[in-house]
């Protein structure tokens, strides 16, 4: 319960806002810290990790959910390209390198691999005692507003240092594409996998990454 309740004091709630988590990585200097690195790692330590759960989803294991996680995994893969920019360009690392910020934080968040976690989303089910869907979906819900506040953030800076080459999501395509307590909740619409690949072939022409702003 503390956990919880620390994780909503870090929330927009408790000062945090795209405009602070902006400005915290514009002030910090790139050389010299791991401010960005930070804010990809756990919610714990005050990052978004959370945000980015369903790009860990194989595309061969896409027909297992429901339509609800693909339309968000192809969002929150959007977000990873736009973000991707920011960390490859300012020498942070490589994309596996994010990969594996961003993994590591959803790992040390749930104490369990991002496999286990999904499969735990997808079909409720854990070896173990307890309930361990309900213990994820509390996890989820309380992060939200704060993992979906510090990626406007990175996405706002992305903006000022005019890193991004295409248009950059949204507040609000953040938000709507963020983990969900109820995400599969709909099991019954299934993605085809014909379905699956006109969709991944508009995406992959449609975005790759962020446009320069104005």
């Amino acid at each position: 319960m503390s956990n919880k309740l620390n994780i909503y004091a870090c929330s927009g709630v408790g000062g945090v806002t795209p405009q602070s988590v902006s400005q915290d990585i514009e002030n910090s200097g790139w050389e010299r810290n791991a401010t960005l690195r930070k804010y990809l790692g756990t919610s714990k330590d005050g990052g978004c990790a959370e945000y980015f759960l369903y790009i860990f989803i194989p595309e061969r294991e896409l027909s297992k959910y429901n339509y609800t996680i693909y339309k968000k995994r192809e969002q929150q893969l959007k977000t990873f390209d736009y973000v991707k920019e920011l960390f490859v360009g300012y020498n942070y690392g490589t994309e596996q390198d994010m990969m594996n910020i961003i993994r590591g934080g959803i790992e040390k968040t749930f104490g369990a691999s991002v496999e286990v976690v999904l499969d735990e989303i997808r079909t409720g089910k854990r070896e173990g005692v307890g309930d361990p869907i309900t213990a994820i979906a509390t996890i989820i819900a309380a992060v939200i507003s704060l993992v979906t506040t510090i990626v406007a953030g990175i996405i706002d800076y992305c903006k000022n240092v005019k890193i991004a080459k295409l248009t950059a999501p949204s507040y609000q395509d953040v938000v709507d594409s963020a983990p969900a307590p109820d995400d599969m909740g709909n099991k019954s619409k299934k993605t085809g996998s014909k379905g699956l690949l006109l969709a991944a072939l508009a995406g992959a022409a449609l975005w790759v990454f962020g446009k320069s702003s104005n």
